[in-house]
Protein backbone atom coordinates (compact mmCIF):
# COMPACT_ATOMS: atom_id res chain seq x y z
CA UNK A 1 0.00 0.00 0.00
CA UNK A 2 2.77 2.09 0.90
CA UNK A 3 4.61 1.88 -2.56
CA UNK A 4 1.29 2.73 -4.41
CA UNK A 5 0.69 6.09 -2.16
CA UNK A 6 4.59 7.02 -3.16
CA UNK A 7 3.86 5.80 -6.67
CA UNK A 8 0.68 7.91 -7.37
CA UNK A 9 2.64 10.85 -5.32
CA UNK A 10 5.58 10.86 -7.96
CA UNK A 11 3.05 10.45 -11.01
CA UNK A 12 1.13 13.56 -9.76
CA UNK A 13 4.55 15.76 -9.28
CA UNK A 14 5.91 14.34 -12.33
CA UNK A 15 2.64 14.96 -14.30
CA UNK A 16 2.70 19.19 -13.03
CA UNK A 17 6.37 19.31 -14.70
CA UNK A 18 5.94 19.52 -18.56
CA UNK A 19 8.86 17.70 -20.80
CA UNK A 20 10.83 21.01 -21.38
CA UNK A 21 10.52 21.51 -17.55
CA UNK A 22 12.73 17.95 -16.92
CA UNK A 23 14.44 18.86 -19.82
CA UNK A 24 16.03 21.64 -18.53
CA UNK A 25 16.44 20.29 -15.27
CA UNK A 26 18.82 17.26 -16.62
CA UNK A 27 20.69 20.62 -18.59
CA UNK A 28 20.87 22.51 -15.28
CA UNK A 29 22.61 19.47 -13.78
CA UNK A 30 24.53 18.46 -16.54
CA UNK A 31 26.02 21.89 -17.23
CA UNK A 32 26.93 22.45 -13.36
CA UNK A 33 28.69 18.95 -13.55
CA UNK A 34 30.56 20.13 -16.21
CA UNK A 35 31.59 23.44 -15.16
CA UNK A 36 32.71 21.86 -12.41
CA UNK A 37 34.64 19.77 -13.65
CA UNK A 38 36.18 21.99 -16.51
CA UNK A 39 36.80 24.76 -13.95
CA UNK A 40 38.98 22.28 -11.28
CA UNK A 41 41.26 21.65 -14.34
CA UNK A 42 41.67 25.28 -15.90
CA UNK A 43 41.22 26.90 -19.09
CA UNK A 44 38.39 28.35 -20.89
CA UNK A 45 35.23 28.22 -18.99
CA UNK A 46 33.48 28.26 -22.17
CA UNK A 47 32.35 25.04 -22.23
CA UNK A 48 28.50 24.09 -22.52
CA UNK A 49 26.05 21.57 -22.79
CA UNK A 50 23.74 21.28 -25.46
CA UNK A 51 20.80 19.31 -25.92
CA UNK A 52 19.90 18.18 -29.68
CA UNK A 53 18.21 15.10 -30.42
CA UNK A 54 21.08 12.74 -30.33
CA UNK A 55 21.64 13.71 -26.49
CA UNK A 56 24.03 16.12 -24.72
CA UNK A 57 27.49 17.52 -26.08
CA UNK A 58 29.87 19.98 -25.09
CA UNK A 59 30.74 23.09 -27.20
CA UNK A 60 33.69 25.11 -26.76
CA UNK A 61 34.46 28.15 -28.71
CA UNK A 62 38.22 28.11 -30.38
CA UNK A 63 39.74 31.95 -30.25
CA UNK A 64 41.72 32.82 -33.31
CA UNK A 65 43.67 35.64 -32.16
CA UNK A 66 45.04 37.29 -35.17
CA UNK A 67 41.27 37.19 -37.05
CA UNK A 68 38.69 39.87 -37.25
CA UNK A 69 36.30 38.32 -35.23
CA UNK A 70 34.72 38.85 -31.51
CA UNK A 71 34.35 36.35 -29.54
CA UNK A 72 30.70 34.55 -28.33
CA UNK A 73 30.86 36.82 -25.11
CA UNK A 74 34.11 38.59 -23.52
CA UNK A 75 36.82 36.49 -21.42
CA UNK A 76 38.67 37.38 -18.89
CA UNK A 77 38.98 41.56 -18.81
CA UNK A 78 41.22 44.23 -20.56
CA UNK A 79 41.36 47.10 -18.33
CA UNK A 80 42.91 50.81 -19.29
CA UNK A 81 44.69 51.37 -16.24
CA UNK A 82 46.24 54.84 -16.78
CA UNK A 83 46.75 57.08 -19.51
CA UNK A 84 50.03 59.37 -19.38
CA UNK A 85 50.82 62.75 -21.53
CA UNK A 86 53.17 61.36 -23.88
CA UNK A 87 56.33 63.11 -24.40
CA UNK A 88 56.25 62.37 -28.43
CA UNK A 89 52.61 63.42 -28.79
CA UNK A 90 52.06 60.10 -29.98
CA UNK A 91 48.87 57.87 -29.12
CA UNK A 92 50.33 54.68 -27.42
CA UNK A 93 49.33 51.51 -25.91
CA UNK A 94 51.53 49.96 -23.10
CA UNK A 95 50.82 46.41 -22.00
CA UNK A 96 51.70 46.81 -18.62
CA UNK A 97 50.20 43.09 -16.64
CA UNK A 98 49.36 39.83 -18.51
CA UNK A 99 48.13 37.43 -15.22
CA UNK A 100 45.51 34.83 -14.95
CA UNK A 101 44.04 34.65 -10.96
CA UNK A 102 45.40 30.89 -10.51
CA UNK A 103 48.45 31.09 -12.02
CA UNK A 104 49.63 35.00 -11.14
CA UNK A 105 51.59 36.62 -13.97
CA UNK A 106 52.13 35.58 -17.01
CA UNK A 107 53.24 36.24 -20.50
CA UNK A 108 50.70 36.84 -22.97
CA UNK A 109 50.30 37.60 -27.01
CA UNK A 110 47.48 37.84 -29.42
CA UNK A 111 46.19 41.33 -31.51
CA UNK A 112 43.89 44.43 -31.16
CA UNK A 113 41.76 45.70 -33.83
CA UNK A 114 40.28 49.18 -34.50
CA UNK A 115 36.51 48.92 -34.06
CA UNK A 116 34.44 50.78 -36.75
CA UNK A 117 31.89 53.54 -35.35
CA UNK A 118 29.14 50.88 -36.55
CA UNK A 119 31.01 48.38 -34.35
CA UNK A 120 32.89 46.02 -37.28
CA UNK A 121 36.33 45.33 -36.63
CA UNK A 122 38.88 46.30 -39.40
CA UNK A 123 40.57 43.29 -41.19
CA UNK A 124 44.39 44.69 -39.96
CA UNK A 125 45.30 43.02 -36.87
CA UNK A 126 48.02 44.83 -34.95
CA UNK A 127 50.25 42.53 -32.85
CA UNK A 128 50.56 42.97 -29.46
CA UNK A 129 52.52 41.21 -26.66
CA UNK A 130 53.79 41.09 -22.78
CA UNK A 131 57.38 41.02 -23.49
CA UNK A 132 59.77 42.48 -26.29
CA UNK A 133 59.27 44.59 -28.82
CA UNK A 134 55.45 45.03 -29.23
CA UNK A 135 54.90 45.72 -25.47
CA UNK A 136 54.44 49.41 -26.71
CA UNK A 137 52.91 50.08 -29.88
CA UNK A 138 51.85 53.14 -31.48
CA UNK A 139 48.24 53.60 -32.70
CA UNK A 140 45.25 56.06 -33.84
CA UNK A 141 43.78 56.89 -31.13
CA UNK A 142 39.84 55.32 -30.53
CA UNK A 143 38.11 51.86 -29.55
CA UNK A 144 39.48 48.97 -29.99
CA UNK A 145 38.91 45.04 -29.50
CA UNK A 146 41.49 42.77 -28.01
CA UNK A 147 42.32 39.32 -28.72
CA UNK A 148 45.12 37.58 -26.32
CA UNK A 149 46.26 34.28 -25.39
CA UNK A 150 48.34 32.99 -22.89
CA UNK A 151 52.04 31.66 -24.06
CA UNK A 152 53.90 29.27 -22.09
CA UNK A 153 51.52 27.34 -20.67
CA UNK A 154 49.99 24.20 -21.03
CA UNK A 155 46.42 25.15 -21.61
CA UNK A 156 45.50 28.58 -23.21
CA UNK A 157 43.85 31.27 -21.41
CA UNK A 158 42.11 33.95 -23.14
CA UNK A 159 40.89 37.50 -22.72
CA UNK A 160 38.69 39.30 -25.35
CA UNK A 161 37.13 42.56 -25.29
CA UNK A 162 37.33 46.33 -25.69
CA UNK A 163 39.06 49.17 -24.82
CA UNK A 164 39.02 52.70 -25.21
CA UNK A 165 42.46 54.45 -26.41
CA UNK A 166 43.13 58.11 -25.16
CA UNK A 167 44.82 60.00 -28.01
CA UNK A 168 48.01 61.54 -27.19
CA UNK A 169 48.92 59.87 -24.48
CA UNK A 170 50.27 56.62 -23.49
CA UNK A 171 47.31 54.06 -22.42
CA UNK A 172 48.58 51.06 -19.75
CA UNK A 173 46.37 48.27 -20.29
CA UNK A 174 45.97 45.53 -18.06
CA UNK A 175 44.86 41.68 -18.64
CA UNK A 176 43.33 39.16 -16.66
CA UNK A 177 43.06 35.89 -18.92
CA UNK A 178 40.16 33.12 -18.10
Amino acid sequence: MKKLALAIAVTVTLSGCADKDLGQVVNDGVNGAINGVLGSVGGVGNGTVVKNDKGFSVEKERIWTHKPERSSRDYGSITLTKTVKNPNSRTEVFLESCSQPNIGSLECDGSIFLVSPEGWLNDDNIFFESEGTYQDITVAAGKYYFKLESEGTGTKYYATGEANIVPYKTNYIAVVLE
